[in-house]
This record gives structure tokens, sequence and C-alpha cells, in this order.
């Protein structure tokens, strides 16, 4: 069964979530630009299930967005998912973002503990590199090769 496809990446941080102030202040953009997990996006799902997905149908609504798509990553797993894709799979600096933009919103906590579980399970080689981006008040750190 293919898991079902969600919002991620800096597209979910910039949707409101409930109960929460959002990362960025811009809007999310033309829905056939979101990034969406398994479409244009890597899908997490095969680490996480559907763990730190949540809807955000209401929000949508409200923007008057004509989308079927509500599923959406935490602002957490968002990041993770951001840093899966750039530094992860393509060892490159997470463009646009840094940690300091959205630190006082995401709480990376979580998201430094299931770095540690997923290398100390050999998913994850770059380990090392995603932590000391979640660290890095630089804008300009390099990722480790």
């Amino acid at each position: 069964m293919m898991p079902i496809p969600y919002i991620t990446g800096q597209t979910a941080l910039c949707a409101l979530h409930p109960g929460r102030l959002k990362p960025f202040w811009h809007g999310m953009g033309s829905p056939n630009r979101w990034a969406v997990a398994g479409q244009n996006f890597p899908d997490t799902s095969y680490l996480f299930g559907d763990r730190e997905i949540i809807d955000i149908s209401e929000f949508l609504a409200l923007s008057g967005m004509p989308v079927n798509l509500s599923r959406c990553a935490t602002y957490e797993r968002a990041v993770f998912d951001l840093l899966y894709y750039h530094i992860e799979q393509n060892n490159r600096v997470v463009p646009n973002v840094q940690p300091s933009d959205i630190s006082d919103v995401v709480d990376f906590e979580p998201i430094v503990a299931w770095v540690w579980e997923w290398e100390r399970s050999s998913q994850l080689k770059r380990g090392e590199a995603m932590r000391d981006w979640l660290k890095s008040g630089d804008p300009w750190v390099e990722v480790q090769r």
C-alpha cells in the first residue's frame, strides 16, 4: 500500500497549524508548487508512519484554497523532511531556511531525537550534519561531506 501524500517542507512551515504560530510569515503559494511528500518531495513515512501528520483542512478552507489535500507534516516533521531531502539525500545545504528563522516556533528536540534514533538504526548516513544544522546559528554552515 502506498503512503498517502502530505504537505511538507517549506510549504508546511507556511501553513497555519491548529493552536500554533506558524514559522514563516509568507503564504503557501500555489498548490501546484507545494512540497508534497511522495510527489515532488521525499516521503519519510517509512520512518514515521502517520506520526506527526495533522489535518489542516480548516486553515485551507478559511484561506479559500481549492485543494483536496489537507494532510500536513507538523512543523517538526517538515523540518526533518527538509533536512532529510537536502542533507541526507543530496548532501547539500538547506536553501532559504536557517534554524534561527524558525527556532522560536519549531521544537528542535524531537527532531534531534529522531535523527539519533534513525542514525543508530543505520537508516541515516548524515545524522551528524543534520544535527549540526539544527544547532547552527550561521546560515553558511557547510554540510559535512
